[in-house]
């Protein structure tokens, strides 16, 4: 596996991080911040948590790209990892949760019980889908060839209980 960009702290943690230092312990956005600033850690975490895994794969079939940021239609949308075969390409979103998680289908919504409290997140199956399409419509602008395209979410933290709509 050849990593052909590779994994940065999110200059946005970076920012987070400074304006933590420099907040007074009494201001009124700090707990906001302080509370942000963990969620976009945890993400990193669990973005990084992947690399080992991904580093069995063979160096001469695949390429990865890690935190793709590509624009199309007007917009731009980020990829967690790309990774690239001569045959196909995958598409890795990265939850670093704990916990039991239940994915909705009906809602299209991920719901996390931990600690006996109830917390309900964007469904990732769905931010894949609209990945997936994006990243076609990327290739179809530049005038590319779509190879097969395969999605997964992929759940970093490994004692996290998965759940699922019937």
């Amino acid at each position: 596996m050849m990593i052909v960009k590779k994994r940065e702290v999110p200059l946005y943690n970076e920012v987070l991080e400074a304006l933590m230092r420099r907040l007074l312990h009494e201001h009124p956005s700090r707990k906001i911040i302080s509370e942000s600033l963990a969620r976009r850690l945890a993400g990193f975490k669990g973005e990084q948590a992947i690399d080992y895994p991904l580093s069995f794969l063979p160096q001469m079939d695949y390429l990865i790209i890690h935190d793709l940021r590509l624009f199309v239609q007007g917009h731009y949308f980020q990829i967690d990892t790309l990774i690239l075969n001569q045959r196909f390409f995958v598409i890795l979103e990265v939850k670093n949760f704990t916990g039991t998680l239940f994915f909705d289908s009906e809602f299209n919504q991920l719901i996390r019980i931990l600690n006996g409290k109830e917390e309900a997140f964007p469904d990732p199956i769905l931010q894949l889908k609209r990945q997936h399409y994006q990243l076609t419509s990327w290739f179809k602008h530049q005038s590319f060839k779509t190879p097969p395209i395969h999605s997964f979410v992929v759940i970093s933290a490994p004692r996290t209980l998965l759940k699922t709509s019937p």
